[in-house]
Order: structure tokens, then sequence, then C-alpha cells
């Protein structure tokens, strides 16, 4: 253990150990004088703890000490953990009148056994601890009183630039060099290689994130994937982290071509760019085996590798060139002080007095040209007054570290410092225990919280109203100020929900913990786990060493393989078991019902199918998490005897525990679905007066009335986020609402599915029945009202707080001034709501991102958009309008522009060409449109995506489209909605050289496409459907070579596909066809089609009366869905040759009803899941243990029927 954390980490122990003893002196009966005499030793040792802590760094002697107090205080917290443990279980058994009548007085479960056993323990740890005072005054050691005062942390505002911004000044124009050299067209190479190179510390990864994100680079590079590489250079992980990155589950793959072939569908004809970030190989064939994976991925030029690295040598192996090493130098020191000034007063050209400036300066000179640096020294300053008197105490401490040169060593140096400056108890060891998690990780708020609190790093200041989770959440904003977390990862409202760690910030936390902590990897990493107390298990399962079970002092162990071959009763002392994602898990083995000692369990997307009743034995149990475990059956019970359970997650209603309101100390519960038996009522939220954050509630339909309502007490808990959903009508809605009122803290508001005509009071003036305080709708800052059929009125005032308001299929005609009494409002989204007729203004809604007006069939105005300088997306649908809002021209910041289906509108005005900033544009169905401004894409420099048509049936051409040429080489997706008097497509669109995505719709007096659509060479996607005048396709679609995906279909008049079509589109990885002529007894054009195809969606009609024969070879497929096959009453036998077949759905397909035989799906090894919807004979033989196809399909692991699961 390191000299740093093992002083720290004996006195939390300690401490610890004394509140746990002085817990137990007020409940023991035969024990209670060996708890005192205990408590009064630990005070002694206490002591001297100081001395102890400063003395060990050069005496030997006394860090043994340290060591073998640690060792003595662990043994002597698991005995209490013990009694604590009996004591709750006794409790248990009374409260469930399940106390059995003892008929041996000496059995383990005797009281009076008990106590003298657990006394015989007690003085055996008291021998140890007189044994270990002994040695403390052998050593001469001094008794201390503790420092305990230390500082707030001044501004808590100042952590919303740690990480996103300050690292990043001064390194504009290296972002332009890599942007440039990543998106130069002329090598022509299909793989090139550049590098950041730089010492730790300089931002190489916050520069690799900025030019992820930068404008060329997302439009230039078809796929982007982040891999955070690390000292271990593993091919096969890399792979599937890159498979992960793509949004593509890797689970449990484990064989590398398998992971190569689904990164090269995902990618399909795109070019790539990959980020490789902090890598440190040296060996050119694991980068040639990587190479030759990246290679086959895809055959376009220009895919880049971004590399980031501490070593030339490495940049050297990973192949890159000498024009594309870039080297990232040192900042200036003006740029180091405004990092420092950006930590401390979030404002670089903050101004200071001289003194206090010159002070700051030399600061920044310190800092040696590194942000890393200057962000920690800013996060110490942040905890200081902005002084002389606080600034030159940390300055003299900078100064003695002499001069240094901030490689590796340097920074550790000033990295010591601010580990030096966390002075709250405990507050050091949830920074070192965060080194559990692998660098680049993604470490979130709550989580980390709760395994602080579990490893008992959380200590409450005495007389407090403080909980553990609010010290918690000040040590997690602690760690922020002082920079040692960084690259925060932020919710929809900006609040910190997550954090990652700086690679040398990490490697810190791990030179302080050495042996504490361990990270195992790979074989080469076994050693030295023997005394570990915190293990992540990052290698499989076999890699596990046998040896595990002798970890007897493990306190932590993480595992993402499943639960480790060395489980054993030896892990006695374990604390947390972190297992999700384990998908390999599919029970709980039996030795967890003796872990007394467990406070979190995480069993998260496992397939455990059941929670065994030892759970409910786990009485210190506080975290319990089992999310998207659809199949997981609870004890009968529930875990109601989990009395100190404090955060329990689930996800689906079926999950739900009884009698939950036995959790008296619960905080954390997201859902909660109200039933009609004893143990699921509403009423169970009465009894939990902790509970806080957020709470959905469902299945309100079954609270009787607001008496019944009343009973969940939610005025007395602060919520800040409330979901009501009712499955259906009720006849007590309004009064079931109005007994739900919430804490006047509430934050944001979610009602759905309400039956009532009107809002309860709470929600529409400020006397509450509970209080006198303001109205309880004034702190929200979200409203959200969904699917309140009948609902008339809504909150019109209070609301100035409000950020995001949703109004959605509701009977509402007026929404009074709530808009302008919204000044902070960023999203306005109103939704299916046929008596609103009329909008107030949203004149000085400055801060409006987003305005989605959509069903609105009564609206025949809309108010000015004037001003609205940061509106970036509007969305007029399905509205009476007329005109556009007036005002467009001001709205600089407008990226999507979204007209449909407003048949009442007659032009759109000239201001449609000022709006430079517009990305997507889509203006259809609008069918008494007339007129659209004269060339205006022109104008439109930034146009990514554009789609229009469906206009007045007097147009013979598409308006507008004179100026598309001016986007030949920018414009990416294109959607056609034609109209009955046209006969062609616009010829102009042949030219858009860049054009990846076209879509081609309602074409209906169209009998054949183009030959010239041949010329768009670059066309990735093709989509033609419901062209009801489209009669056949002939061989001109065949140059499309590249395409990818391509759609036919509801085209009920085609009667003929060219063979050449699909024959020679050979990289075509997605195919839906189909709902043609009616006339037609088989699918034309499948003859020739192309074996690799992977996804493929067949349309049918009433005349097909088997599956097309033809896809029986198709043996690549990996979705199949069958939809419309009315004619079809049995699937085909040779379905057995699909053997990629993963995916198979049938839809709509009135006379189905039967399945393959159960010898047809043997061969099929891959399936993973199968949909049935629509098909009534089918879902009645499927139904589950009963019907008589079930035997075919229950080994199946997910099953649905009309989209809900049965497995």
């Amino acid at each position: 253990m390191g000299d740093l954390i093992l002083s720290p980490v004996v006195d939390t122990t300690v401490s610890n150990l004394i509140s746990a003893v002085a817990q137990q002196v007020s409940l023991a009966v035969s024990w209670k004088q060996e708890l005192i005499m205990l408590q009064d030793k630990l005070v002694l040792i206490q002591a001297v703890l100081q001395d102890a802590g400063q003395r060990q760094v050069t005496d030997p002697a006394v860090k043994r000490w340290l060591l073998k107090l640690r060792e003595v205080a662990d043994d002597a917290d698991y005995i209490l953990d013990e009694v604590a443990y009996e004591s709750v279980k006794r409790r248990m058994k009374i409260q469930n009148q399940m106390m059995k009548k003892v008929r041996y007085f000496f059995t383990p479960k005797n009281p009076l056994a008990f106590g003298l056993r657990m006394a015989h323990k007690i003085k055996k740890v008291i021998a140890m601890v007189d044994g270990i005072n002994n040695e403390a005054h052998g050593f001469g050691l001094q008794s201390r009183l503790a420092t305990t005062n230390y500082q707030q942390r001044r501004n808590l505002q100042t952590q919303s630039f740690i990480g996103t911004f300050s690292q990043f000044v001064g390194r504009e124009d290296d972002v332009s060099k890599i942007v440039q050299l990543l998106t130069d067209p002329t090598d022509g190479l299909p793989l090139c290689v550049l590098s950041i190179v730089g010492m730790a510390g300089l931002g190489k990864t916050t520069l690799a994130q900025s030019v992820r994100s930068h404008d060329q680079i997302q439009n230039h590079f078809g796929k982007i994937m982040w891999v955070c590489v690390s000292e271990n250079f593993d091919v096969e992980r890399i792979l599937a982290e890159m498979l992960e990155s793509l949004s593509e589950k890797s689970d449990a793959i484990r064989n590398k071509d398998t992971v190569v072939q689904k990164i090269r569908s995902a990618i399909g004809e795109k070019n790539y760019l990959l980020i490789l970030d902090d890598v440190w190989n040296k060996e050119s064939q694991k980068w040639e085996d990587l190479k030759r994976c990246l290679l086959g991925m895809c055959k376009m030029s220009g895919n880049r590798v971004l590399v980031t690295t501490r070593d030339k040598n490495v940049a050297l192996t990973m192949g890159t060139l000498p024009g594309h090493m870039h080297y990232l130098g040192l900042l200036k020191d003006v740029e180091c002080w405004s990092i420092i000034k950006l930590k401390v007063f979030g404002d670089a050209s903050k101004h200071l007095d001289s003194e206090l400036e010159n002070i700051g300066r030399d600061f920044a000179r310190k800092c040696r040209g590194v942000p890393l640096v200057a962000s920690v020294i800013g996060g110490i300053l942040c905890t200081k007054r902005p002084d002389k008197a606080e600034w030159l105490p940390i300055k003299s401490k900078i100064d003695a570290l002499g001069s240094l040169e901030y490689q590796d060593d340097g920074i550790m140096h000033i990295l010591q410092l601010s580990f030096d400056n966390l002075l709250k108890p405990g507050l050091k060891q949830c920074f070192a225990f965060c080194c559990i998690y692998p660098k680049d990780y993604v470490m979130r708020r709550e989580i980390l919280i709760q395994l602080w609190m579990a490893e008992g790093f959380l200590q409450l200041p005495k007389e407090t109203s403080m909980m553990l989770e609010d010290i918690g959440d000040e040590y997690f904003n602690d760690l922020l100020s002082y920079s040692l977390f960084q690259q925060e990862c932020r919710d929809s409202f900006g609040s910190i929900v997550g954090c990652k760690m700086h690679d040398l910030i990490h490697d810190f936390a791990q030179s302080i913990s050495k042996s504490e902590t361990v990270i195992l990897e790979t074989l080469s990493s076994r050693s030295n786990i023997s005394s570990c107390r915190h293990l992540n298990l990052i290698c499989d399962q076999q890699m596990v060493p046998t040896t595990l079970g002798d970890v007897a002092q493990l306190h932590t162990l993480f595992s993402k393989h499943g639960f480790p071959r060395g489980m054993s009763r030896k892990f006695k002392k374990l604390r947390v078991l972190n297992f999700p994602y384990a998908f390999d898990a599919e029970e709980l083995p039996a030795c967890f019902g003796n872990m007394k000692s467990l406070r979190y369990l995480d069993i998260s997307r496992t397939q455990i199918k059941e929670v065994p009743r030892f759970v409910t034995n786990l009485y210190n149990l506080q975290t319990f998490r089992y999310l998207n475990c659809r199949s997981i059956k609870m004890p009968p019970e529930g875990i109601g005897s989990l009395i100190n359970l404090r955060h329990v997650y689930f996800s689906y209603e079926e999950n739900m525990p009884a009698n939950l309101g036995r959790l008296t100390n619960l905080q954390t519960l997201p859902l909660f679905f109200v039933g009609a038996t004893k143990g699921r009522k509403i009423e169970e939220l009465g009894c939990l007066s902790q509970l806080r954050g957020s709470l959905e509630i469902c299945n309100l339909d079954l609270v009787k009335d607001k008496s019944e309502a009343m009973r969940a007490k939610l005025h007395e808990k602060v919520i800040y986020e409330l979901t009501l959903w009712w499955g259906k009508k009720g006849n007590q809605d309004e009064d079931v609402l109005e007994g739900l009122q919430p804490h006047s803290n509430l934050q944001r508001l979610t009602v759905g599915g309400y039956g009532g005509k009107n809002l309860p009071s709470w929600m529409l003036k400020s006397d509450c029945s509970y209080s006198n305080e303001m109205s309880l709708i004034e702190n929200l800052v979200l409203l959200r009202i969904i699917e309140c059929k009948m609902l008339e009125s809504v909150p019109t005032s209070g609301l100035q707080s409000l950020q995001t308001l949703v109004i959605s299929e509701c009977s509402v005609s007026n929404i009074g001034d709530i808009l302008p009494a919204s000044k902070c409002l960023e999203w306005l989204s109103l939704k299916k709501l046929p008596n609103l007729g009329f909008i107030p203004s949203i004149d000085g809604l400055t801060s409006l991102q987003t305005i989605y007006l959509i069903g609105l069939p009564n609206l025949r105005f809309i108010p000015s958009v004037d001003g609205l300088t940061s509106l970036q997306r509007l969305h007029l649908s399905e509205c009476e309008i007329e005109c556009l809002p007036s005002g467009l021209s001001s709205c600089i910041a407008l990226k999507n522009l979204i007209v449909s289906r407003c048949h009442n509108l007659i032009s759109i005005p000239e201001e449609l060409k000022e709006l430079h900033s517009l990305v997507k544009l889509k203006i259809v169905d609008c069918s008494k449109l007339r007129s659209i401004p004269e060339n205006p894409l022109a104008c439109l420099i930034s146009l990514k995506k554009l789609s229009i048509g469906g206009f007045g049936e007097e147009l013979e051409e598409f308006p507008g489209l004179g100026s598309i040429l001016c986007l030949q080489t920018s414009l990416r997706e294109l959607r056609l909605h034609g109209w009955k008097k046209l006969t062609t497509l616009p010829p102009q669109i042949q030219h858009l050289n860049a054009l990846k995505k076209l879509v081609i719709s309602k074409f209906d007096d169209m009998e054949t496409l183009p030959e010239w659509l041949g010329n768009l060479s670059s066309l990735k996607k093709l989509r033609v459907d419901s062209c009801s005048g489209l009669r056949c396709l002939l061989s001109g679609l065949s140059f499309y070579t590249g395409l990818d995906k391509l759609a036919i279909q509801d085209c009920p008049n085609l009667v003929s596909i060219s063979e050449e079509v699909l024959g020679r589109l050979t990289q075509l990885k997605r195919l839906s066809i189909g709902g043609f002529s009616k006339e037609l007894e088989e699918f034309p054009g499948l003859n020739s089609i192309n074996t690799s195809l992977e996804q493929l969606y067949l349309l049918g009609w009433e005349k097909l009366s088997q599956l097309p024969h033809q896809i029986q070879h198709l043996t690549a497929i990996k979705y199949l869905s069958v939809s419309g096959f009315d004619g079809v009453e049995v699937l085909p036998e040779w379905l057995r040759n699909l053997s990629s077949l993963e995916c198979l759905v049938v839809r709509s397909c009135k006379n189905l009803k039967q399945l393959p035989s159960a010898e047809a799906f043997r061969p099929l090894s891959k399936l993973r899941v199968l949909g049935i919807g629509d098909c009534s004979l089918l879902e009645e033989r499927c139904a589950k243990e009963s019907g008589p196809e079930w035997s075919k399909i229950s080994h199946i692991p997910s099953i649905y029927i009309n989209e809900k699961p049965i497995i």
C-alpha cells in the first residue's frame, strides 16, 4: 500500500469502528462491557494516528504497525457487522412472527450462546488492540488532536469549466492543422495514420475529442470510432470496443473474425476515422495484426487512424508518415494563467489587484506550459479565498518542490500537493478507490457515491441532518473542483452525472493504492493480489487465478464475465459485488448468502432468472441493482426484510418486489407500479419518508380516490422528478391527482394518461393544502402533459423557471399566458391538440432553442419568431397556417426547418434565403403551396439534407430546385415527394456528386426511373416507395454497384424488375422489397440476388401462397422480416438453411398457422429473437407453455408477440 494512502485508510477504518462500537453499546446486553472497553482503547489509538501517519514515511517499523492496525481494525469491523447482522435477523423474525422454539440451550441460534461467542471474539480483538497500543508506546507515538477544520469549496459553479475548456485553451491552431491533415484527399491511401505526440498532461485526449466533434470531421467521415487503448494493446479488445462505439453490442462475442465482420457491416461503404487514445504499444506485430483487420473493413480510400501517444517511437511503430506526426507543444504562461482563472473564478478575463495578479502569474510560470498542472493548481486555489494570505502558503509549497520540468515525475509532485489538500475524512480514500475503474471509463456519479458509502469511506459529521449520500455528493464535487475528476458528462439539463480521470491522474491514484486496488486484465498482471482489497476482473474467466479464494481481505469485486471460479465462502468480508453485463451469469452462487457485510449488489443485464431467498437475508445491503433483467423473479415475500436498503433499481413491473413499504431507509426507487393486492398498493410509498430524487408511478388507475392517493405522502418526500401514469381512465382521476401533491422542491413533472378535465389546485395556484409556501410549480424546469385526452386546462402562470414544456394529445383550447411568463424556456412542444387555436406571443424568449408545433388543426397563425437568436429547430406539421411565422431572418442559429402537411400554406417567405446556418430543410405535403423563393438553395451554404415535394397539382415541376447545383458537393441526403402531374424526376439531381441517400415517393404518374440516375456515383442508400404509376425497373439501377441499402415497396402496379438490378448490387447489405401488383404470383427480380445480403424485409400480397424460394440460398441473412403474406399458412422447412439468422419477425399474415418443424429450427443456432405480430392464428398456437408451436420455439432467448415479451 502506498505511504500516502495508508494513514488515511487506517484513520477512516478506526473512525468507522468507533462509530460502530458506539451504536452497538446501546443494543448489546451480554457483551456491553467488552464493547465499552474496546471503544476506549480505539479512542486511544485514534489519538496517535496523526503522529504515526507522519512518521511512517521515514520509520518502517511505524508503517508495519499501521498495516497491522489495519488488519486488526478490519477483523473488528467484521465482528461488529456480525453483531449488527444478528440483531436485524432476530428483529425480522419477530416482525414476521417466525421465531422458532429452541430445543437445545447451546444451539447456534440461541441468543445467550451467540452473546458468549461475540464476547469471546471481542475479547480477542481487545487483546490484539492492547498489543498495538503497547507498540505505540514503544515507538513513542504522541497523542495529538487531529485537525478536522477544512474549508468548504468556495465556488461550486466553476466546476462547469473543468475538463471541458481548461485544457483546450490555446489549441485552436492544433485543431485546424489536424482536421486539415485528416480530411486531405490527395494521398489516395486506403488507410493513413496520424499521430498526436506529447508528454502527459498536455491535453492530447482533449485535443482528439475536439477534432472528433469538429463539423468538418463529422461531415467528412461516415463513421467515427473511439477506443482508449492504454498499456494493453489487445487487438481483440480494441475490435470489440470499436464495435461498441458504433452502437453495436459486442456482448460476449469472442471470435475476432465475427467482430470484424460486424464492424464491416456497420461501416458499410462509408469511410471511417478510428481514434486510438493513449497508445503505448511498440510491438509492430500487434499493430500489423490490427492493421490487417482495418484494411479489410472498408474498400474505400480515405480511412484514417488518429493516435494519441506520449512516445514518438510508438507513433513510428503505428506507421505514422513524417508529415503526419503532430507534436503538441507547451502552452504560454499567459494561457496557463487563463486556465487557472477559469478554474478559480469562471472567467479568464477576471480583473485582480496587482498583488494577487502577480502571485497568479507566478503560479502560471510554475505550470511550465502544462495545462493539466494549471487545472490542478486552479483546483487547489478553488478552496481558498482569493487573497494574498490564502495564496502565498500554496505558492510556498510549490516553490519548495524546486524547479521542475514537468515530465511525469514533476506532475506527480503537483498531484501529490493537490492530494494532500483533500482534508475531509475519507476523501483521499474516495479518490484512490476510483482507480478500480480502467482508464477512460465514465464513472457515474450516483453509482460512485453508493460504492463509496458501501466501502465505509463516507462519514457523517456530528450533529448534522445530512445523509451519507449528501456527503458523497459533496465529495464528488470536491474532486471535480480539484480537477482530479475531469471530462464530465451531463444530462439534458446540464447536471453533471458522470466523469473520467485523466490518464496521469489515474496513474497517480494507482501509485498511491499499489496492491490495495488491482485491475486484473491479463495473465501477466496476476501477481500481488493476495493482499488487495478492491479487485476488478476485466480478464476472461479462464484467466482468473485459482488462488482467488485465498484473498480473504477482499472488500470489492468487479467482474464483467460472470462469477469467477474462485468465488468462495472465504469472501466473508465482501462489501461490494458488481457484475453488470455479466452475460454468462445465470444464477447467484449460494456463497452469496454468507456475505454478511455485503452492502452493494449489481446484477443488471445478466441472464439471472431468479433472486434466491438467501438474498433477503443480506441485512446490511444498501444498494441493489437489477436493471434490464426482464425474466428475473423475486421471492414471494419480497425484500422487505432488507431494512438497511437505501437504493433499489429495476426496469419492469414483474420485477417489482412486494412490501416495499417496509424498507423505511429507502431513498431511491425510480419505479413504482401500483397493484391491486396488499403489499403493492400506493400506500407502500407512504412509509418511505426518506424517498428522494426521481420517481415514476404507474397504474394510477388502480388508486380508488383522493384519500388513498394521499397515503403515498408525496408532499413529504423531496422528489425532484415525478412522473405520474394512468394505465386507463379511472372514475376518480381528478381526486386521485389532487391527492398526489408533491414536495415544493419539484423540478420536473410528467402527467400521462390522466382522465380528468381539470388539473389539481396545486398546479394552478400558490396556496397549497400542506403549506403556505410558494406555488408548487414555481421551481419547475420541465412540465410534460401527455395523452390526457379529456384535459381542458393547463397552468397559465407561475412557471418562470420553466425550460421544457411539452403538451400532447389533450383537449386544451387555451394555454393562456404560460409562454410569455416562461422567460427561461428552451424547448416548446405542442402536439395533437385538436382544440388549440391560438398561441400567445413568444417575443422575448431568447433562450428558446426548439419549437415543435404538430397536429394543431385549428391553428391558423404562429406568433413572430423575431429575436429568437438561439432557435435551432423549428418543426411545423399538420397545422392550418397560411404563412410561416415572421422574423425568420433573425434566427441566425436555425439548423433544422421542417414544414409538412400544412395544407393551407400558400408560399414560403423570402427570408428563407437568409438562413445560412440551415443544415436540414424539409418542405413536403403542403398541397396548396404555389411558390418558393427563387433559387433559395444557392444561399443555404450549410445545407446537408433536403426533403421537398407533395405540392399543389397545378405545379408541373419542383419549385426552388433551380439552384440545387450549388449544393453539388455538399448535399448528402435528398428526399423527393411527387404529385400526380409529375412524370419524371427533376433532371438537376443527376449532378449531385456527394449524394449518399435518395428517397423517391408518391410519383404516381411516373412509370419507370430515369436511366441517368446511374450518374449518382456516391449513392449508398436508395428508397422507392408509394409510386402507384411505377410499372417496371430497368437495368439502369444496376449502375449503383456501391448501394448498401435498397428499398422498393408499396408500388401497387409494379410488375417487372430486371434481374440485373439486384444481380449487380454486390455491396448490398439490406433489402426491403414487395407490395407490388396483386396480379403477380411471385416476386420479380430475385433470381440473381446477392448472397451476401444481411437484412431482408419482404412485403407480400394476397396471391402469394409461399415465400420466395430464392431466399433459401441467402446464408448470410441475419435479419428476416416477413409481412403481408395472407396466402401463406405454413412457413417453409428450408428456413433451416439460413444458418446466420439472428432475428426472425413475422407480421400481418392473417392465415399463417404453423412455423417450420422443430428439426428446421435446430440448425438456426444463432437465432436470438423471434417476433410475431398481428397473426392471430399463429399467436394462439405459440402461447407460452400451452400452444402446440411452443415446443419449437421455447429455446429462443427473446420472443415477442405483438411487441410484448413473453420470454
